[in-house]
């Protein structure tokens, strides 16, 4: 399907600011399976942990860390838990202004209700998405910061860290800023082309990443990279700068902290513990690469987030 036909004219995100209707942490089980859930919302999630599967109505979607799905509004969830590396997920459940007083009398109408009969009832006004679909989003991106501030900002109720009045407008503000990262990153793709044209050796760069992404916390060189993509280093740095903006080595760092903020943020591990996860076994080497990337170091990171 088109992306152009994701994007009803009529929704405007600026102008229908979004509501968290609901924001937590999915940690699963060694092959647990969950659902089939429903929701009034537009619902994401993140996937910060671990691989699984999701399914969406009749559509089955392989997911792993570094992911994020779309879920459009009010379509059935089933989620699957890898047996070997069970994944965690954020949700994070958007409404829009244009719908509250819809979404309050559907929610009160379906309480009592027969879900299979209101699952797929359609939304009450137009979306920013009207698709199940899965984006990969590049390292950099804030998406994964964003939504576990919006988690954060949304199990935190006492006074008076977040009064009510205050609390609705952060996490209004956090979720605009979400979404508008989301559709940026959606309409880009990953990898993305750089210029007019796509370089011929698109295909390869994607195949690595996609290797990347799943040997990250091994020991790799730039010759191991070569040798796997079957060209010579500089073809491969020639064709990686070209497609993603980043020579292979400095993508795989940005892969490995990513990974690492992930780690930082959600779980209770060690630095020490994260930066051998990561690939990066030097503790001294990590925290020096760490705060040269992200601005400060791994403690200072985890105590931000926390605050």
């Amino acid at each position: 399907m088109p992306k152009s036909s994701r994007r009803p004219p009529l929704f405007d995100a600026l102008a229908t600011p979004p509501r968290v209707s609901l924001a937590n942490y999915y940690p699963f089980g060694a092959g647990q399976t969950v659902g089939p859930q429903w929701s009034a919302s537009n619902l994401f999630l993140p996937v910060t942990h671990g691989c699984g599967h999701v399914s969406v109505g009749p559509q089955r979607f392989a997911l792993r860390a570094g992911q994020i799905l779309h879920v459009p509004w009010a379509a059935p969830i089933r989620y699957e838990a890898d047996a070997h590396e069970p994944f965690v997920v954020i949700g994070v459940h958007l409404e829009y202004r244009a719908w509250d007083a819809a979404v309050t009398q559907w929610h009160l109408s379906s309480q009592k209700a027969d879900p299979r009969r209101t699952a797929m009832e359609p939304p009450p006004g137009p979306q920013p998405f009207s698709e199940p679909f899965v984006i990969e989003p590049p390292p950099d991106a804030p998406l994964f910061d964003l939504a576990t501030a919006i988690a954060n900002a949304y199990e935190t109720t006492e006074e008076p860290a977040y009064p009510p009045a205050t609390r609705e407008a952060r996490l209004r503000g956090l979720a605009l800023a979400f979404l508008v990262e989301f559709r940026r990153a959606e309409a880009q793709g990953l990898p993305a082309a750089r210029g007019p044209r796509i370089h011929p050796q698109a295909g390869l760069v994607a195949e690595m990443v996609s290797w990347m992404r799943l040997s990250y916390a091994r020991p790799v060189k730039r010759a191991e990279l070569a040798r796997r993509a079957g060209v010579s280093e500089s073809s491969l740095a020639a064709a990686f700068r070209s497609v993603t903006g980043r020579a292979p080595m400095d993508y795989l760092i940005e892969l490995r902290l990513a990974h690492a903020r992930r780690l930082l943020r959600t779980g209770r591990l060690r630095v020490s513990e994260i930066a051998e996860r990561v690939g990066v076994p030097d503790f001294y080497y990590f925290s020096k690469l760490f705060k040269r990337r992200v601005g400060c170091g791994p403690l200072a990171y985890r105590k931000r987030l926390r605050l």
